[in-house]
């Protein structure tokens, strides 16, 4: 469910969605739950042609049951805030710096908790009408706990780290795409993460 507000102004506008998911699989050794209930509000502000900004505020309860395996089990409640600020010059630039604060706690098994910290910039030139490079870089500081028998290599630890290790996390990401033709096109994609203590990807 979504509900807008000044949905066609160009000088601001918001707008706040809800999201239940349920499902159930029924695998070998039985069956499976998740669901999912995400509320977000979502505002932004054209403070003049060529800079804007975003917030975006988030709660989400992310659950998993499975009786055979209570291991897996979780119970995440999530929130986030991310505000962004925009440069766009014309159709030749645009520049993106957001900040992102993410807080994740598993209220049942080991009680683990993520707290992270995320700083992304983003550009993006059109070099002519057929090419375009698109840069981003982002630094993610997470602060990870749980208790005694917890571990981070955990199902939990995985979903409440984003895929990440926990202490300073650095994603890079380079993109070029060229329109060779009307119907082809040509995209050379470089991407490096070097995430906590572990080695550079």
């Amino acid at each position: 469910n979504t509900f807008f507000f000044n949905r066609t102004s160009a000088k601001w506008g918001m707008d706040i969605t809800q999201v239940l998911s349920n499902g159930k699989s029924l695998l070998t050794f039985g069956v499976e739950s998740r669901s999912q209930r995400a509320l977000a509000l979502k505002m932004r502000w054209n403070i003049s042609k060529k800079i804007s900004t975003n917030w975006t505020l988030r709660s989400v309860n992310n659950d998993l049951f499975t009786p055979k395996f209570s291991n897996r089990n979780y119970l995440v409640k999530q929130h986030i805030a991310e505000p962004s600020l925009s440069y766009v010059n014309g159709t030749k630039m645009r520049v993106t710096v957001t900040y992102g604060y993410n807080n994740k706690k598993n209220t049942i098994g080991y009680f683990e908790k993520s707290t992270a910290n995320t700083f992304t910039t983003e550009a993006k030139y059109n070099v002519l009408s057929s090419s375009s490079i698109n840069a981003r870089f982002s630094l993610s500081n997470i602060q990870f706990s749980y208790a005694p028998g917890g571990s981070a290599n955990s199902t939990v630890g995985y979903i409440l780290l984003d895929g990440l290790m926990p202490g300073k996390n650095y994603l890079w990401n380079l993109e070029f795409t060229k329109r060779l033709s009307g119907n082809i096109e040509m995209t050379i994609q470089y991407d490096g993460r070097k995430p906590g203590e572990a080695r550079t990807v």
